[in-house]
């Protein structure tokens, strides 16, 4: 009951520390593929290692949503980061989901592209989302505020282990190697001496693709981890919930698949203090206020997966991407904010760039 409900990626990769890399990715989650998916593009030889399986962090353990921007609504934005890098935060996140999807053409991720909802929880939130259509409209963004609903038609939905997989499946033969867990990074003297178990790997380059986890090999970088619970239904014949929805500003989210199960998540609001941490445990409190959720929405049968997932965040709310203060040839790559489905693609494609 407390696996996510989404499946693993199908492959297996087991594998043991590299003696020797050109550039070592430390993580198998979204970050971790698509930076093996740039390098590979530049003709760059890299090895991935994932301690456990691809995608058994959160991105296996989100909602799925692709949507443009941050967890913050557009008129939040422009407050907070201004009218010129609000708008190109969301020039970005729109391109990483076309380009992302793009690159995995023709495998099966469960995409699909109907718009999403952001849906106001109250009078506050009403004032914010009319403020964002406004904005979002003059900056060139399509979208449609009704008074009650901000609809965003060009933002998606994947099945995000899938999506994992697949990056992983076109990666070169040995590149990916699961099952290895780094203890300790050590630059110095040109090469970057890396350590897992009782192996060592002098690497050129070190890129850490650990996104909530990071502080565990690196304690001075400043992600906070942050706890996000959901939980998923047996398949419901009616439509419940037609778009990927968002509501109380980015706190509570809902989507419905398909094949008809319903997937609700967030709530972390209303524990914020203990919603903190590496305990991917749910809790009983928190799996109340959803289930509560799933109830109000319609649907009538039974939860059949209960789940948390660990979200890196940052003091910016903006994702941390580029050289490690201190650490020659160390990079990062990580702090999404729970947005990691809708900034890794392109994140990791601006930090290959500058390598």
């Amino acid at each position: 009951m407390t696996t996510p409900f989404w499946p693993r990626p199908p492959e297996r990769y087991p594998g043991r520390l590299p003696d020797r890399a050109d550039v070592l990715v430390i993580g198998g989650g979204i970050t971790g593929v698509s930076l093996l998916h740039h390098l590979g593009k530049q003709g760059i030889d890299a090895v991935l290692v994932e301690r456990n399986h691809l995608a058994s962090g959160a991105s296996g353990r989100n909602a799925g949503f692709l949507l443009a921007g941050v967890a913050d609504c557009y008129a939040e934005a422009v407050r907070i980061f201004g009218r010129s890098r609000a708008r190109d935060i969301w020039h970005m996140t729109m391109e990483n989901h076309v380009e992302e999807i793009e690159a995995v053409k023709g495998q099966e991720i469960g995409h699909r592209r109907l718009g999403s909802i952001t849906l106001a929880s109250g009078e506050k939130e009403a004032l914010q989302l009319a403020e964002s259509a406004q904005l979002l409209s003059e900056d060139g963004f399509d979208c449609d505020w009704d008074g009650r609903r901000l609809t965003n038609p060009s933002d998606g939905e994947v099945t995000p282990s899938l999506l994992v997989g697949a990056f992983a499946r076109q990666a070169a033969r040995g590149s990916v190697r699961e099952g290895v867990e780094v203890t300790a990074i050590e630059p110095g003297g040109g090469d970057v001496l890396v350590r897992a178990d009782d192996a060592e790997c002098r690497a050129g380059c070190v890129i850490l693709a650990t996104n909530a986890y990071t502080p565990q090999l690196l304690p001075q970088v400043p992600i906070t981890p942050r706890r996000a619970q959901m939980l998923a239904s047996e398949p419901e014949r009616a439509t419940l919930c037609e778009q990927p929805t968002y509501s109380n500003f980015g706190y509570r989210y809902w989507r419905q698949m398909p094949t008809g199960e319903v997937l609700v998540g967030g709530w972390r609001d209303a524990a914020y203090e203990t919603e903190v941490g590496y305990d991917e445990r749910p809790t009983a409190a928190i799996q109340a206020h959803l289930e509560a959720h799933l109830r109000h929405l319609g649907a009538d049968g039974e939860v059949t997966h209960r789940w948390a997932g660990t979200m890196g965040f940052t003091e910016s709310g903006l994702p941390l991407v580029g050289p490690v203060d201190g650490m020659a040839n160390v990079y990062l790559c990580a702090g999404y904010n729970g947005h990691g489905m809708g900034f890794a693609f392109m994140s990791a494609k601006q930090l290959v760039a500058a390598l």
